[in-house]
């Protein structure tokens, strides 16, 4: 983990640890503040309606996702997960927030427009945490220096091969050719394989990651 790191990942997981305890500590407060809005939900959702037709519980599991996942990225645990789960309770935090805000003024105005640049900016820290690879390469840049590098070392080994028996003669040559054919045919076959499993992987492991953002988008 780079020092970098060290330093943001704290800094994005440390304002949802202090609202889970918040939520836990607080929970029939902080259970009227989204009663209305988890409401809303069930009328719009009604297979969510067993989930939010308890205030409390929902507080009590919003708090424990907050502080369970932002001490995992604030420590550097499973940071792309934890960052999926705080995206989720954030965009729900936010629409809340949103929905309960009491404009009287333009003041009232301008703070709530000052809140929902805040939110964005969280949700964009979120979004970059989700795809940050800790500094390594992805598996699509794996697979092609995989393949250049054997493509280099395959090269050189021939060119030893066939001095060492060009010094022998030249049924010795032959048999390399022949070999170095054969060999080319069976490393392109291997190659088009491995691709092809990585390929797949990451497709996969892609496809996996936005049914888990549709799932917290809905």
């Amino acid at each position: 983990m780079s020092l970098l790191r060290k330093f943001a990942r704290p800094l994005l997981g440390a304002s949802f640890i202090a609202s889970g305890v918040d939520r836990l500590r607080n929970t029939d407060d902080a259970s009227a503040r989204i009663e209305s809005t988890l409401e809303e939900i069930g009328s719009l959702l009604p297979q969510a309606e067993p989930l939010v037709s308890n205030a409390k519980l929902t507080t009590q599991v919003l708090g424990g996702v907050e502080v369970v996942a932002g001490v995992a990225l604030a420590v550097g645990r499973f940071p792309r997960a934890s960052a999926l789960m705080l995206a989720g309770v954030h965009k729900f935090n936010s629409y809340a927030e949103y929905r309960n805000a009491e404009i009287e003024d333009d003041a009232d105005v301008t703070a709530q427009r000052s809140t929902l640049l805040k939110n964005a900016s969280i949700l964009g820290g979120l979004t970059l945490a989700m795809v940050d690879l800790d500094g390594k390469p992805s598996l699509s840049w794996r697979a092609e220096h995989l393949a250049k590098t054997t493509r280099k070392k395959g090269a050189k080994f021939g060119d030893k091969t066939f001095k060492w028996a060009d010094g022998v003669g030249g049924d010795a040559t032959k048999k390399i050719r022949s070999f170095e054919k054969n060999a080319k045919k069976n490393f392109q076959r291997a190659e088009k394989d491995a691709l092809k499993a990585i390929t797949n992987a990451s497709k996969g492991a892609d496809k996996g990651i936005k049914s888990a953002k549709k799932k917290v988008g809905a």
